[in-house]
């Protein structure tokens, strides 16, 4: 029977290894008592890595809080034509009795983009609330068209469908939102709205 004694030294000297940060190797040994022959003796160390998982998207701006695509209408009546831009009453006009034309003029509607990830699978979903008003234009007027090797999401904000990014590969271009539809037909007033782009990797 081993001695209570040396079993707790052992013990002791097991913990003092592994609170020290050492590794316990694996032992093992060859031997023959006739002293010819192959003797072999084998230890293992077993090989660990971690990579944290990362996944990146920029939809923008840099260290912007966040980029404002926007539209503004101008109208203009027939049969001149004549533009108003003055807020003003009983203002006189040359009107031939037509329907007037409303045109609409973007600002930054071109976006730089890039998305990057090490996860084994990843993809970039779009998601568009809900409008402050009614009477405006409809989601799938706003088309998406890409430049570059990150591809939007669907090509209208009413089709947002998966994109998927390739592991370690870094994706980046710019995306244009282009306002079609038909503008005559809006009642007057400001739509706002945001879009959502969400990168998942698993």
């Amino acid at each position: 029977m081993k001695h209570p004694k040396l079993n707790a030294l052992a013990l002791g000297t097991a913990l003092a290894l592994a609170c020290t940060g050492q590794a316990l190797a694996e032992s093992q040994y060859g031997f023959s008592s006739t002293g010819t022959g192959t003797v072999t003796a084998t230890a293992k160390v077993n090989l660990s890595v971690v990579i944290p998982k990362l996944i990146l998207l920029k939809v923008g701006t840099s260290n912007a809080t966040q980029d404002t695509v926007s539209w503004a209408a101008t109208l203009s009546i027939p049969a001149v034509p004549t533009t108003p831009t003055t807020t003003a009453n009983n203002t006189v006009v040359p009107w031939d009795g037509t329907a007037p034309t409303v045109t609409t003029t973007p600002t930054g509607n071109t976006l730089n983009v890039a998305a990057w990830t090490n996860a084994g699978s990843a993809t970039i979903n779009c998601a568009i609330g809900t409008w402050s008003a009614t009477g405006g234009p409809a989601n799938a007027n706003f088309a998406v068209t890409t430049v570059g090797t990150l591809p939007h999401p669907g090509g209208n904000l009413g089709s947002c469908a998966s994109t998927t990014i390739g592991s370690n590969t870094l994706l980046s271009g710019t995306w244009t939102y282009a306002l079609g539809g038909t503008a005559s037909s809006w009642t007057a007033g400001t739509y706002t709205n945001a879009v959502t782009y969400t990168a998942t990797g698993v």
